[in-house]
């Protein structure tokens, strides 16, 4: 036990501990590499990876030979000893070297096992017999050594010991070429392995060439002998790395947190060493110290984010680098998944589209991730395929080239339970998707999976309601058109008017029920916000036109509604966003009238130098004190039953995107104020110019919106309209009121039928449903803009998707909500037919007086 003690103490001498230290080193790694390749589910000696295990472990004895020569055994024990065990460092180190140049061999070998070719194998046998012959046999490397103390002897070299060097030299610079290889081919990710093993043989050549042969054996200097040891874990860690993992840190990325990194630590320590010498003398020396780096502590973050701007506009040529970038994707997140990945796309550099995709159609890729992988990336999958030959993995790989994908990414929701994956394509510039991109992806995700995983709820959603939408549209249509037909029979019939006000009832119920419609497809559409179509208007005139076309349970509603506009201001909005607010603001405060008969809705206009606002006040119930700050957020709904909790989330989304803000003020039990704040117009944006009438300061009443009945001049003429739909109770409703408007009216069920009655008939104006068998509408509409390019085609139809509205104002001219009434029929086939809009006169609303609605 005394004996193991002292050699252990024969040990306690710097470098041979720093030696030891690097050997246990080499050992953990070679455990880590060992047990990561098991995990990959290869095998570690049926690789091409056992000959780097074999060069780890030769490492590992190289180094810790060498540290006999650094400790106190070196003068305890005879000079035989250390020619035996230089002579077994020499060994040590020719099998490293031996062993990666067959690793180089193996992995550039184009056989389909890997093997070497008869010259390589010619040249280890040649050069392994001569290696240990000469270090076995006596006095041809080794001839003496003088040993005076720890780190300080002198090796006498044998006549052999050159050529011995020599050999060590070819098989690397042969190792060198073999690596080289592999950055002239096409494989980049191949490319980049060789990269870093390259620069760990450089480093670790270089050291042993400068001092262990020209050093020593030019300047018979001995005593840095312990420097190549300790770099060569730079070539095993090096290499390990480029043989062990996939994914790469760009050296972009790698030279901006180097730099970073080093100028931080020049703030931090610079005045340790100017003080050092007066530290040395201060009692208190420990106590400024330890305040030193507790201050360290708190300001090395805002250290590190001064330098970073000017180092990452000197790397990157922005003072954010790519990661910090694609980090502050979250709040695009917030506002349009679609629009986040997109902005992704271009930080990227990608010319295809990302994908956000169900795992439902992608179980395959379901499987890998549940177990515990985290990110997908081909160049990975074909390693994986090299070493275990599975066929799921086979499997995934063909999937992802058919598919031209380069990385999948799992997204989780809030149970942590997988949702959706993100399929990104290749880069444009074919280069591979770096480490420090993936994480920041990744974290990115981690921070946006509540947006991305809400909203494609929202999408299922979205799904469902345009099918019930659709559903209940059509006996909407059929109620409407039989009260239009009863209508028109009482009229005739002269039968008591409160019979009458029965149906004007029933048709504000169905309009309600239409509006109530369009007010659910906006709220599951909610997600959905674009700056398309933003227009100039006047916000008098629009909630004039809001608060009159809204339907109300009861007439009496209406006169409790005032206006104040005693001024009025352009606003630039998208108006059918605007029109969702308002209308969003008055069915909440319109839901309490019957409960709070006192309750009333008050809205004012005010303007200034920096912004104009709309106040809209509900002297309702009010809104109590703790749950006030919450009514903006996604999904929260209050006193209730079946809200969404979407609707006013919206709105404030619907303001941002304006430019403007939406703001809410209350006290319980006395009112709800919404104050609603837009910019200034610029000159740029406006459209046209709205005419200032001379309006007094006073409350404005909101008049019915009247629209006259379409006549032409001359009871012998007619307009010819065409309505096509391929619901037969739709084309009568239309038939009947353009049939009040003096209108000859044809009828078809499709697209087809109407593309061929407008080739052999005079038509002046054409109201086209989209979805229709045999034809939609759209394809109908560009049939017969070929031939008829000013023939007016007013889409009658009942969409709501964004991407289908959108195509509907593209191809068509205008654009009708079915079931649509006899007003906005009346004013749409006034603005089309433009020829007679000079014998018709529109009342425009007077607002020149002091009332209520």
């Amino acid at each position: 036990m005394n004996s193991i003690i002292m050699t252990v103490e024969e040990f306690f001498y710097a470098k041979s501990l720093l030696l030891l230290f690097i050997a246990g080193l080499v050992l953990a790694w070679l455990i880590y590499f060992l047990l990561t390749l098991k995990k990959q589910g290869a095998s570690p000696f049926k690789t091409i990876y056992s000959s780097y295990i074999v060069y780890s472990i030769f490492i590992m004895l190289w180094i810790l030979s060498n540290s006999y020569f650094h400790s106190g055994l070196l003068t305890i024990y005879s000079s035989q000893h250390a020619i035996m065990i230089a002579k077994a460092a020499n060994i040590f180190s020719y099998m490293a070297f031996a062993s990666a140049f067959h690793f180089s061999c193996r992995i550039t070998s184009k056989s389909s096992n890997n093997s070497l070719t008869h010259w390589q194998y010619l040249i280890l046998i040649i050069f392994t017999t001569f290696a240990l012959y000469t270090n076995i046999a006596p006095n041809y490397t080794i001839a003496s050594i003088d040993i005076y103390a720890p780190s300080k002897f002198t090796i006498h070299f044998g006549s052999l010991t050159s050529l011995f060097f020599l050999s060590v030299i070819i098989l690397t610079c042969i190792t060198l070429l073999n690596l080289t290889q592999l950055i002239r081919g096409n494989d980049k990710l191949k490319k980049l392995k060789s990269i870093y093993m390259i620069i760990g043989i450089i480093t670790f050549m270089l050291s042993t060439a400068i001092i262990h042969t020209f050093v020593t054996y030019v300047f018979n200097d001995f005593s840095l002998t312990w420097l190549p040891p300790a770099l060569s874990v730079t070539e095993l860690l090096f290499m390990g790395y480029a043989v062990l993992c996939h994914r790469f840190y760009s050296w972009r990325y790698l030279m901006y947190t180097s730099i970073c990194m080093i100028l931080t630590a020049i703030v931090y320590i610079t005045p340790i060493i100017v003080l050092q010498s007066w530290l040395a003398e201060d009692k208190n020396h420990i106590v400024i110290i330890s305040f030193w780096c507790l201050l360290c502590g708190l300001t090395w973050k805002n250290i590190w984010q001064l330098f970073s701007q000017y180092v990452g506009l000197w790397i990157y040529g922005d003072r954010k680098p790519p990661v910090e970038r694609i980090l502050s994707l979250v709040d695009d997140f917030q506002i349009s998944t679609q629009q986040a990945i997109q902005k992704l796309e271009r930080l990227l550099n990608l010319e295809q589209a990302i994908l956000v995709s169900d795992i439902n159609s992608n179980s395959i890729y379901v499987s890998y991730f549940q177990n515990n992988y985290s990110v997908l990336l081909i160049e990975e999958i074909e390693q994986y395929i090299n070493n275990s030959h599975n066929k799921r993995f086979r499997q995934i790989r063909d999937l992802m080239s058919k598919n031209e994908s380069a990385m999948i990414l799992p997204i989780y929701d809030h149970h942590n339970i997988l949702s959706q994956l993100l399929i990104s394509p290749k880069k444009n510039d074919g280069s591979l998707y770096s480490n420090e991109e993936i994480n920041a992806i990744q974290q990115l995700l981690k921070k946006a999976q509540i947006y991305i995983h809400y909203e494609a709820k929202i999408h299922q959603s979205q799904a469902m309601a345009k099918s019930i939408a659709h559903e209940m549209r059509n006996p909407l249509s059929q109620i409407q058109f039989h009260l239009e037909k009863l209508d028109n029979l009482i009229l005739s019939s002269q039968l008591p008017q409160n019979l009458r006000d029965e149906i004007q009832r029933g048709k504000n119920a169905v309009q309600h029920g239409s509006q109530l419609i369009d007010i659910i497809l906006h709220e599951v559409n909610q997600s959905i916000i674009s700056q398309d179509r933003m227009t100039t208007l006047s916000i008098r005139k629009q909630i004039t036109l809001i608060i009159n076309r809204f339907a109300y349970n009861s007439s009496l509603f209406k006169n409790r509604i005032t206006l104040k506009a005693s001024i009025d201001f352009d606003i630039y909005v998208n108006d059918t966003l605007f029109d969702f607010i308002i209308f969003n603001l008055l069915r909440n405060a319109v839901y309490y009238f019957d409960t709070f008969s006192d309750s009333k809705i008050e809205l004012v206009l005010e303007t200034s130098n920096e912004y104009n606002r709309l106040i809209f006040t509900d002297y309702g119930p009010g809104i109590e004190p703790q749950i006030l700050h919450r009514i903006f957020d996604e999904f929260f709904t209050y006193q209730k039953q079946g809200g969404s909790g979407l609707g006013l989330s919206y709105c404030k989304r619907a303001m941002k995107l304006f430019g403007g803000d939406i703001q809410c003020q209350s006290v319980y039990g006395e009112y709800t104020r919404f104050i609603l704040t837009f910019p200034h117009v610029k000159q740029s944006e406006q459209e046209e110019q709205h005419p200032r009438p001379n309006i007094r300061s006073a409350e404005v009443p909101i008049p019915e919106l009247l629209v006259p009945d379409y006549s032409v001049a001359g009871n012998d003429i007619k307009k010819v309209a065409l309505v096509t739909d391929d619901n037969p109770t739709q084309r009568a409703l239309t038939k009947l009121y353009l049939e009040s408007l003096h209108f000859t009216v044809y009828e078809a069920e499709n697209g087809e039928e109407a593309v061929d009655m407008v080739h052999h008939k005079t038509i002046d104006i054409v109201f086209m449903d989209v979805q229709m068998p045999v034809m939609n509408g759209l394809k109908a509409c560009s049939l017969i803009k070929e031939t008829h390019p000013t023939l007016p085609v007013i889409a009658l139809s009942g969409e709501s998707g964004e991407d289908e509205i959108s195509q509907i104002k593209r191809t068509m001219d205008d654009w009708l909500v079915k079931p649509t009434t006899k007003q906005l029929l009346q004013k749409t086939v006034l603005k089309w037919l433009e020829e007679d809009a000079t014998q018709i006169v529109v009342p425009e609303p007077q607002i020149d007086a002091v009332s209520t609605i």
